[in-house]
C-alpha cells in the first residue's frame, strides 16, 4: 500500500525540463546503462536505427540438443555460490510433458488427476495464493463436488496424503482467501483408511518485507513403487488454485466466472503450465520437501499472529521412495531442467540454499545467448533486469523478431524506457503488444519461446525480483521429437504446438492455419489482431510518464531489488542492487 501511494504521489509531479533521454531514465543506474553501451556500442541516439523487419534474414537452424540449452553441473553451482545442487538432477530425460496454454485445461487436469489418487498417494502443493475456487465451474459452478476442499478431501477420504505450503500472503485483499482456504483443508478429517491428513501451512521465510513465496507447482506421487518405470507426476507454471484464474481461449466468460465467484478483480486471464511425468517431477518434489523440512520453522513472529497466518502442529516428510531412475525415463521425448530463485541475501535457506540459487536467470541468459531466429517472450512484467538486456542487444543483429507480449507498462517501477529504446534500435524487429483493455484481461504468464526448440515456463517474472529475490521454480524444456518448420529448419514439436495455441488465443486464427506458417509471418497475424474488434490482443503503446525521473534507484531496490553476493574464502559481501 505504501508504494501505491507514492506512486499517486509522484504521478502528480511534473516533466522536467531537459528532453527525454533513455540514460536520464535510470537516475544514475550505471549498470543499466552500461549493460546498454557494451551491447550496441551506442549511446541513446547516437546511431542509426536497425530498420530490419526480419524479412531480410535467412532462417537458421537452431540448437536442438538440450545440453546447448540447460546449465551444466558447474555452472548450476556457481549459480549457488559454489555449493552443489545434491538432491536434484542436472536435467532429466524422457519426461512425458503436456502443456496449458490456457486455465480450463489446466484446471481440467489437476481435477482429473487428484480425483484418481489411491491409498498412500501423496499431494504436494507450494502456492502464492489458494482459494476455495470449483475447478470445473462449467459443470458444477458451486463447486460441490470439484472445489478446492471438496478434492482435496476426496484425496484424504481415499487415504492420500495432502500439504500445502502457502505463501503468507498479504496482498491487498489475499489475506481473507487465504484464511479461509486454511481453514477449510485443515478442517477436513483424517481418513478412515490410515489416518492420512489435509495440511496447509504458510510459509513467511523470505528475506524482505515485500518478497514473496512466489513458487506454483503441484507433485503427484506415490508412497512408494518397486516398479523401475513408474514416475510421479508435476505441474509447473503459473497457475494458482485462486480466484481469477480459470478462463477460456475465448476469454468469454465473465457470467460463468461471476456465478461461480471465481472473479475477484480481473474479467480474464492469459497464463500457462505444464504436467510432467517423468523424472523431473522428481526435482519439484525435492524443492518441496526442502522447504517443508527446513528446521527454521514459518510464521514465528507476532505480526504473524496478529495476521492470522498461524500454522498448526505437522511433521516433517519423507523423501519420495521410488525404485526408477532420478534421471532418465521412457515416458515422453522431453528433456527438462528444473530451476530456481532463492535470495543468496536470506540467512534461513541453509539445507537446500545457503548461498542462495540464481539458477534460473542463469539459464534465461544462456537460453537468450542461443537464439538464432526469434525470441517470444510472454510475461506479467517486462521490467529492466541490465543482465537480460544485455542478452537481448547482443543477438537482436541476427534474429528476425522479438515479440513480447505483457501487461500494460504504466508503472513508474518498470523502467518502460528501456522498452523505448528497444524501438529506437530496432523497430520494426520488436514488437510489443498487450490485451484491449475494455476485455478486462491479466497477462499472468512466465513464458519464454526460443526457436520453437525450448521453452521455459514456471513462476518467475521478467524482472529482478524474480531471477534473484523471491523465491521460484522454473521447468526448462526441449523437445526431442522434432517437425520441419515451414521455414525449412527442424525445430522441437511441443514448443513449437505450444507456441502455436498462444497464438490461436490472440488472433483467433486456426491451429491449420497458424502451423502453415513461418514464425514472421505468424507474428505479422499479431499486428492483424490488433485492428480485428473480436480478437484480445492490442498494441502496448509505452508513453513515457513525468514522474518516472523520480523514482530513483534506492526506490527500485524497494520495489524490485536485484540480491548479489559475492563470495572470497570465508568472507562475503551482500548488495541489493
Amino acid at each position: 500500500m505504501r508504494l501505491i501511494a507514492l506512486a499517486a504521489v509522484l504521478a502528480a509531479a511534473q516533466a522536467p525540463a531537459s528532453a527525454f533521454s533513455f540514460s536520464d531514465l535510470f537516475g544514475g543506474d550505471d549498470d543499466s546503462r552500461s549493460a546498454t553501451n557494451s551491447a550496441t556500442g551506442n549511446a541513446n541516439g547516437s546511431g542509426s536505427a536497425d530498420l530490419s523487419d526480419g524479412t531480410d534474414i535467412k532462417p537458421r537452424q537452431p540448437l536442438l540438443d538440450a545440453e546447448d540449452w540447460f546449465l551444466t553441473e558447474k555452472e548450476i553451482t556457481a549459480s549457488r555460490g559454489g555449493i552443489p545442487r545434491t538432491d536434484m538432477s542436472v536435467y532429466t530425460t524422457g519426461n512425458k510433458v503436456t502443456s496449458y496454454t490456457v486455465a480450463n485445461e489446466f484446471y481440467d487436469a489437476v481435477y482429473e488427476d487428484l480425483s484418481s489418487t489411491k491409498e498412500g498417494d501423496r499431494v504436494m502443493l507450494a502456492a502464492w495464493l489458494t482459494a476455495l475456487v470449483p475447478l470445473k465451474p462449467e459443470v458444477d459452478p458451486t463447486g460441490a463436488k470439484s472445489g478446492v476442499k471438496e478434492v482435496m478431501a476426496g484425496v484424504v477420504k481415499r487415504g492420500g496424503h495432502v500439504n500445502i505450503l502457502n505463501w503468507s500472503n498479504i496482498g491487498v485483499g489475499y489475506t481473507p482467501y487465504n484464511i479461509k482456504a486454511r481453514d477449510a483443508i485443515n478442517s477436513i478429517p483424517p481418513s478412515p483408511i490410515n489416518g492420512a491428513k489435509a495440511v496447509l501451512i504458510f510459509d513467511d521465510r523470505v528475506p524482505k518485507a515485500l518478497s514473496s513465496h512466489h513458487q506454483k507447482n503441484m507433485v503427484i506421487a506415490a508412497s512408494s513403487s518397486t516398479d523401475p518405470d513408474d514416475q510421479p507426476v508435476a505441474y509447473v507454471g503459473g497457475y494458482d488454485l485462486a480466484n481469477d484464474r480459470w478462463d477460456t481461449i475465448y476469454h468469454n466468460n465473465s457470467a460463468l466466472r461471476d456465478e461461480a465467484k471465481i472473479t475477484f478483480r480481473e474479467k480474464g486471464w492469459m497464463d500457462g503450465h505444464i504436467r510432467i511425468h517423468g523424472p523431473a517431477a522428481k526435482d519439484v518434489a525435492s524443492n518441496f520437501l526442502a522447504r517443508w523440512n527446513s528446521d527454521y520453522l514459518p510464521c514465528q513472529g507476532l505480526d504473524d499472529d496478529l495476521l492470522d497466518f498461524r500454522n498448526p502442529k505437522y511433521e516433517h516428510l519423507p523423501p519420495l521412495d521410488y525404485a526408477s531412475s532420478n534421471t532418465t525415463a521412457k515416458l515422453g521425448h522431453q528433456s527438462v531442467q528444473i530451476t530456481r530463485t532463492f535470495s543468496c541475501m536470506y540467512e534461513h535457506y541453509k539445507e537446500f540454499a545457503p548461498r542462495g540459487e540464481t539458477s534460473l536467470f542463469q539459464a534465461r541468459l544462456k537460453a537468450i545467448k542461443n537464439a538464432k531466429n526469434f525470441i517470444y517472450i510472454e510475461d506479467q512484467y517486462f521490467v529492466l533486469v541490465p543482465e537480460l538486456l544485455q542478452a537481448i542487444m547482443e543477438v537482436m543483429p541476427t534474429i528476425q523478431r522479438l515479440v513480447v507480449v505483457a501487461n500494460p507498462q504504466t508503472s513508474p517501477f518498470t523502467n518502460a524506457g528501456y522498452i523505448k529504446y528497444f524501438y529506437e534500435s530496432y523497430p520494426n524487429k520488436f514488437k510489443i503488444y498487450t490485451t484491449k483493455a475494455k476485455r478486462d484481461i491479466l497477462i499472468h504468464s512466465k513464458i519464454v519461446v526460443i526457436d520453437d526448440v525450448y521453452l521455459s515456463i514456471g513462476s518467475a517474472n521478467w524482472n529482478r525480483r524474480s531471477m534473484t529475490s523471491d523465491s521460484e521454480l522454473n521447468a526448462d524444456v526441449v523437445d526431442t521429437k522434432t517437425v520441419k518448420s515451414p521455414e525449412g529448419v527442424i525445430v522441437g514439436r511441443l514448443p513449437r504446438d505450444f507456441r502455436i495455441r498462444k497464438f490461436m488465443e490472440m488472433t483467433g486464427l486456426s491451429y491449420k492455419k497458424l502451423n502453415a506458417m513461418t514464425f514472421i509471418e505468424a507474428a505479422d497475424e499479431l499486428a492483424n489482431a490488433v485492428i480485428d474488434e473480436s480478437t484480445i490482443l492490442d498494441n502496448n503503446n509505452i508513453q513515457h510518464q513525468a514522474y518516472f525521473f523520480a523514482i530513483t534507484n534506492a526506490m527500485r531496490k524497494v520495489s524490485d531489488p536485484q540480491d548479489t553476493c559475492t563470495y572470497s574464502g570465508s568472507e562475503v559481501t551482500k548488495e541489493t542492487k
